[in-house]
């Protein structure tokens, strides 16, 4: 079964307030028992020291009565459970219990002995109490303290002072110990443990009551904010895209000021691209007819512009057959042909036909390499150039042309046409073309127009070459860049415009043609800026 979002939220904030909560909970109550310990424990300590000192001249002076009555004093304190001497072999000397005096400790099972001679001892509240083998030179009092249950089945706190053999005790008079001797004996104290648990049992119950006070604020809070920042600008946005479904094209008006009011921008301006697109359609529906005459006539030119690429791709492979073809075997007639031109044996009648083999033989060569070098269209090396500079160079070129001797050339640059990314020489060659190619149109008599400038878009500059020729019949224009194709009968090879237009298309440029029979034709070169 699906759940809802705030459920999902709640149910996921929930879980991890819980278990940080916990976390925390777990550490803190464990940070205070070690804090609760080490104070009862450092207390207890001065405790000791305080008895010590107390009873120190007594020892002194080997009163054992007064020890015994200092320390039966100091028992009825509230809250110390026990307080007693042990000598050196773990007999107890003195007790606020007189009833134990003179009873020997098991090392092995007395707590006051476990601190030290038990390898295997387990200690409640602390870490640091389970140590093993815990020697008598350390200071720490929290390592020489011990918590247990007592004989009543009270928990009680435990802790050993060492009675060390100081000068004061291997020098007395009244009594003499040896002065290798070391360890005298020990002060055990023990204090009821009763107050500390209370106080830790009442700090984890207010801190666990905290925690879940603080668990059900948080939840609620976060699902009151969830539902009114995030459930119902989404509700919103929900109900608005099943009425979009529907077809309603409504717009949400209240947009909060977040990531959830970027979504609701984001859906409107959605609602209204599709409002959009669906007008169009119609609208494409209505014109329907027009536009596929539109993409038919579009497609029809594709068709042609890839159908003069692939003639030109078959002109590459037309002229390196010949260029295969042709070359090997002309080769071959020329060297034997001046193998046997320079032999003495050879009839001083042959040696002209040889001479007419050998140089017919040199201009077939000639031509079949002037063909392949005519056709062959090298990648561009393209650099910003200026357009109008360019067609002054081609100029400069074919004005002197015998073919221009009475031909008037009119420029119409326009003057702040940018410098355009080409190749200069293949331009040249393209223009030279055209130029020769309009002045043969016109047999050597008229007037050849040359204009430039950017054209409608604003993407491309345009150089248009007008002539007043003869024209070109309608039916040959979309043969004009064939290979092969010259409508100059014998006088031109038909690869000029075929080579021009490809080089025109490596530029990402075209070629458009006008022309009208007995009016003139018109070369229009689009370049990209």
């Amino acid at each position: 079964m699906r759940l809802k979002l705030i459920v999902q939220i709640s149910l996921i904030t929930g879980i991890i307030l819980l278990f940080t909560s916990a976390l925390f909970g777990y550490f803190n109550i464990s940070t205070l028992k070690n804090a609760f310990l080490k104070s009862a424990v450092s207390d207890l300590d001065h405790l000791s020291e305080t008895i010590f000192r107390s009873v120190f001249h007594q020892m002194l002076e080997n009163d054992r009565g007064q020890i015994q009555v200092a320390i039966g004093e100091m028992g009825k304190q509230k809250g110390i459970e026990r307080i007693r001497i042990l000598n050196r072999t773990g007999m107890i000397a003195f007790s606020t219990r007189t009833s134990e005096a003179g009873a020997i400790l098991d090392r092995e099972l007395a707590p006051a002995c476990i601190v030290c001679h038990n390898d295997n001892m387990t200690m409640e509240l602390s870490s640091p109490l389970a140590q093993s083998r815990v020697s008598l030179e350390d200071p720490s009092p929290l390592v020489r303290s011990r918590v247990f249950i007592d004989n009543n089945g009270k928990k009680v706190l435990g802790l050993i002072r060492p009675i060390f053999n100081e000068k004061t005790c291997w020098t007395g008079a009244c009594h003499a110990h040896s002065k290798d001797t070391h360890l005298l004996g020990i002060l055990d104290i023990t204090i009821s443990a009763g107050p500390m648990l209370s106080m830790i049992s009442n700090y984890r119950n207010n801190t666990v009551i905290q925690i879940v006070f603080l668990i059900l604020s948080i939840s609620l809070c976060l699902t009151l904010l969830t539902k009114k920042l995030i459930i119902q600008p989404v509700h919103t946005l929900l109900e608005h895209t099943r009425a979009v479904g529907k077809g309603d094209w409504g717009l949400v008006e209240s947009v909060p000021g977040d990531e959830l009011g970027e979504l609701a921008e984001a859906f409107n301006d959605m609602t209204g691209k599709l409002k959009k697109n669906q007008e169009e359609q119609e609208e494409w529906a209505a014109t329907l007819e027009t536009r596929v005459e539109k993409r038919t006539r579009k497609i029809k030119e594709m068709q042609s512009v890839l159908v003069r690429s692939e003639k030109l791709a078959s002109l590459g492979e037309l002229v390196a057959g010949i260029a295969h073809e042709l070359n090997n075997p002309l080769t071959g007639i020329m060297i034997h042909a001046s193998l046997l031109s320079s032999d003495p044996r050879l009839d001083d009648g042959l040696m002209e036909d040889c001479q007419t083999v050998i140089h017919e033989a040199t201009r077939c060569s000639k031509i079949v390499k002037e063909l392949l070098d005519f056709a062959r269209v090298t990648d561009p090396q393209k650099d910003m150039q200026p357009v109008s500079k360019v067609i002054d160079r081609t100029i400069a070129l074919i004005e002197h042309h015998i073919d221009f001797r009475d031909t008037d050339i009119i420029k119409e640059y326009d003057p702040e046409l940018p410098e355009i990314l080409m190749d200069a020489s293949q331009i040249e060659q393209v223009l030279i073309n055209m130029m020769i190619n309009a002045s043969q149109a016109m047999l050597q008599e008229g007037v050849l127009t040359i204009k430039t400038g950017i054209n409608v878009s604003g993407d491309c500059i345009y150089i248009r070459i007008e002539d007043t020729g003869s024209g070109i019949a309608e039916e040959n224009i979309e043969k004009l860049f064939d290979p092969f194709f010259s409508t100059k009968g014998h006088k031109g090879t038909g690869l000029g415009l075929s080579v021009s237009y490809g080089i025109i298309q490596s530029h990402g440029g075209d070629i458009e043609v006008e022309s009208e029979l007995g009016s003139g034709t018109a070369f229009t070169i689009t370049l990209p800026l």
